[in-house]
């Protein structure tokens, strides 16, 4: 059940165009991978809580990986260790888990999910990590990602990794495919077994009662990413 937990700031720093934030909250939490926290933003000028998937859980400690986007985040970013942070979750609907050979597949911020889901994934595990720079990631979240399973980079300028786009190094002989990331990756991604995609959204309430958040699936039917995600089967949405 969700619930809100004060936690205190232990990590907060670039790690590349994104930063790492680490708060501990005394106890332990059950999360499953895919599912979301909303963090209260202490500004009197931001209302509603700022959404961010679950990078790691360790026992009491918590990560999320985020990139400054508006005034929010930029004040998230300067958050200094020891500030204590009012967060709510864990929300929506994670992975469900496939123990075997499985592809995660992460363009951008969009990898911020697949992290926990790679440790949490009992088999055989590769990487896809796509970005436009190869300046996006450092070195030390990019070895977090080798130490779980094989990692493949890819680089739109061809700075790090291979160049191009995430999909166009995409192959076959898993058994599922994970992936997060803008929606024109995930319209791209050709696969002939289950794929499961966490859609990214300015989230709101975080229940589904505001209906902020809605998608429409190829059955013309709308469904609300915070509460009937933010994990859905590729083939319901694209």
């Amino acid at each position: 059940m969700p619930k809100i937990y004060t936690g205190e700031v232990l990590i907060n720093r670039p790690v590349g165009d994104l930063f790492l934030l680490t708060i501990s909250v005394n106890e332990t939490v059950t999360v499953e991978p895919g599912q979301f926290f909303l963090i209260r933003i202490d500004r009197e000028d931001i209302v509603l809580r700022r959404a961010f998937s679950i990078f790691n859980v360790e026992e009491d400690k918590l990560s999320f990986l985020y990139r400054i986007v508006g005034k929010g985040t930029r004040w998230l970013s300067e958050r200094k260790i020891g500030y204590r942070l009012n967060i709510f979750g864990p929300l929506g609907n994670g992975f469900s888990l496939e123990n075997g050979k499985c592809l995660l597949i992460g363009g951008g911020s969009g990898i911020a999910p697949l992290y926990y889901l790679g440790r949490r994934i009992k088999g055989e595990i590769k990487f896809l990590l796509g970005a436009q720079s190869g300046s996006f990631w450092d070195k030390e979240l990019l070895l977090k990602y080798a130490e779980v399973g094989e990692l493949e980079i890819v680089t739109e300028d061809g700075s790090l990794g291979k160049k191009g786009l995430v999909t166009q190094y995409i192959d076959n002989g898993y058994r599922k495919v994970y992936a997060c990331g803008p929606v024109e990756m995930l319209k791209n991604i050709k696969v002939d077994v289950p794929v499961e995609i966490s859609l990214e959204s300015t989230i709101a309430c975080g229940f589904g009662a505001c209906r902020g958040c809605v998608i429409e699936t190829k059955g013309g039917e709308y469904k609300r990413i915070c509460k009937d995600g933010p994990v859905f089967e590729l083939e319901e949405i694209f």
